[in-house]
């Protein structure tokens, strides 16, 4: 595939994999230094590179398709992910990993209608993934189904009691109806848990500041693990709570305060 070979050549030179090609030492080699590149360094690159020659030498293989669609999605490559998507679910139709990673892709691409009926099927065969739950909410909240995303966020909470990644898009939530203390309340809580990022504080700063307590917005904003241009994602935060129609547009940017997990 083009672009698993293109993904490829930024670590070692191209070949590509599949029927007659070439592998053996020199493919496993790249591939490893690709894995291990991409879990030392949070490097999406090298993860795309891995994955997707594995998924090259066995399109069957519902791990590495799931795994390199993710990766495809991570590098701004959705039309590429979702093309692996929909050969791997052709090839595994009831894998509830590809259907979860199939149903994110979408939503990602602002195609959440599209998304709802694939998380179905996931959560069909995997009930009580959070991750999973938790990504339908966010393809619910883009079609305005607030009530339905929320009592989604809740199984999620419910299923994983210690994930902050629901009580963030529970909060985010909220704060699309502009119901900003109930999204506090859910943001304070994503935040109490020690899994919590510094992007997670960051939504809690811009809600706070919606609720016009700028102390503590400031606060948290200038705490070492903060993300940088808090004021440019506050005033994103607030078109947003205006604007419901910005969240499908604003899906996965880089700062879209909801997190897609």
């Amino acid at each position: 595939m083009a672009v698993a070979c293109a993904l490829a050549a930024l670590l070692a030179g191209c070949q590509t994999v599949g029927a007659g090609s070439p592998s053996g030492p020199d493919l496993d080699t790249r591939l490893h230094d690709a894995d291990v590149m991409s879990e030392v360094n949070g490097n999406v690159v090298a993860k795309a590179a891995y994955w997707g020659g594995l998924y090259e030498q066995d399109p069957r293989d519902a791990e590495a398709a799931a795994e390199y669609a993710s990766a495809l999605r991570a590098v701004g490559s959705t039309a590429a992910a979702i093309d692996v998507l929909r050969r791997a679910e052709s090839l595994n139709p009831d894998d509830p990993r590809i259907l979860a990673e199939y149903g994110k892709t979408l939503t990602s691409s602002g195609r959440a209608a599209e998304a709802l009926p694939v998380f179905d099927k996931a959560l069909a065969v995997d009930p009580d993934n959070w991750r999973t739950l938790s990504a339908q909410g966010v393809a619910l909240d883009q079609v305005g189904q607030h009530d339905a995303a929320r009592a989604v966020y809740r199984a999620a909470i419910a299923a994983a009691p210690g994930e902050p990644t629901p009580w963030n898009n529970l909060g985010m939530s909220y704060a699309l109806t502009n119901d900003l203390k109930d999204a506090e309340l859910a943001m304070r809580k994503a935040v109490s848990t020690p899994r919590a990022t510094g992007k997670m504080r960051q939504n809690l700063a811009l809600v706070l500041g919606l609720r016009g307590d700028y102390t503590d917005a400031e606060r948290l904003a200038s705490a070492p693990t903060a993300p940088a241009a808090i004021s440019g994602d506050a005033e994103k935060l607030r078109a947003i709570v205006t604007q419901p129609a910005l969240w499908a547009r604003e899906a996965n940017a880089d700062n879209n305060p909801v997190i897609i997990e």
